[in-house]
């Protein structure tokens, strides 16, 4: 009953009026130029026949169609994969996996800004200088364009509380300089406990240690104690697209359950439809890691009953609200 007082003075405190969610408009548009080395010519991105030590301008179109005047920002990103095992070309300075040797922001040089009158176009030059040692393989990398926000705008937007979301454009570029075919190889890291979404989980580093893309990737893994047959917990997840050179932790969600100490196996298979990897490790979930994470699952409790508590006072505000209406309007007749 406290919380719900709580949050019935603080609703009450906020000036609603002042308070604001709006999208992001788009107010350019963006298009690759496509180069005479380009592989496949239908493709909307860059796909480039390379050779050692080539240095090559790209260029991309943008278009203002608006009636003012705009600022946009380019970056040029390496890929990673991501912690939902999607190949991620839009974070800007990632860290990278240990056995990537070429990455994309290492040979690529982009103009950060560019402005671009209203009811008008310009192009935005990416330099890029391959090494000279020749390479087997692809090189991903992401071209990442935003609109710069007036900071004029922006302070007014955080005085009213708006909630802005920032959009971008990107556009992958692939890299190549020989038909070499090379297949994609995973390895399995360390598997250890970690708190997701503010759920109990236990993660296995999975790393591609090759510079080729796995584009279907399937993965199962199941938990079991040490000497145990029956399954504790499994977790299948398909269509995963892992970026060259590249590793993520898969999570396996431990359900409502707290994760308690002990020595567990766990047996995972992975398959890209052409090669698969089979792995059986034991790992432990030590006393001290048990108990942070069972005080984590308290801490979850307590943040669902705030937010039932929250959700109640703001349906108890607006029933307040719609009353007194109600009550002017019957004193008024």
């Amino acid at each position: 009953m406290n919380v719900l007082k709580k949050f019935i003075i603080i609703l009450f405190l906020i000036n609603i009026n002042n308070f604001h969610a709006s999208a992001a408009e788009m107010n350019f548009a963006i298009s690759a130029v496509i180069p005479s080395n380009q592989i496949d010519q239908s493709k909307t991105y860059f796909e480039l026949r390379m050779k050692p030590g080539q240095k090559q301008i790209l260029e991309v179109q943008i278009k203002n169609d608006t009636d003012k005047n705009i600022v946009v920002e380019a970056k040029a990103n390496s890929v990673i994969t991501n912690s939902s095992g999607i190949a991620d070309y839009s974070i800007s300075n990632p860290k990278v996996d240990d056995t990537l040797e070429i990455p994309f922001t290492n040979i690529a040089k982009v103009k950060k800004e560019t402005k671009i009158p209203a009811k008008s176009e310009a192009t935005v030059e990416i330099t890029i200088e391959m090494p000279k040692q020749q390479f087997d393989g692809v090189i991903l990398g992401g071209l990442n364009f935003s609109e710069k926000e007036d900071v004029e705008e922006a302070n007014k937007k955080n005085d009213n509380l708006q909630i802005n979301n920032k959009y971008a454009y990107v556009i992958g570029v692939v890299l190549r300089e020989t038909d070499k075919v090379i297949k994609p190889d995973l390895k399995l890291n360390g598997i250890q406990p970690k708190i997701v979404n503010a759920r109990n989980v236990v993660t296995a580093n999975i790393q591609n240690i090759k510079p080729a893309m796995l584009k279907n990737l399937s993965v199962d893994a199941k938990v079991f104690t040490e000497q145990g047959k029956k399954i504790l917990h499994e977790t299948k997840k398909e269509n995963l697209r892992m970026a060259p050179n590249s590793n993520f932790d898969y999570a396996m969600d431990w359900g409502d359950r707290a994760l308690e100490s002990g020595n567990y196996r766990l047996e995972m298979k992975a398959t890209d439809g052409e090669k698969s990897w089979k792995w059986t490790r034991i790992f432990t979930i030590k006393d001290k890691s048990a108990e942070e994470f069972k005080t984590s699952d308290l801490e979850k409790d307590r943040k669902m009953w705030y937010l039932i508590g929250g959700t109640l006072s703001l349906l108890l505000v607006i029933l307040m609200f719609i009353l007194s209406r109600r009550l002017k309007k019957i004193e008024k007749e």
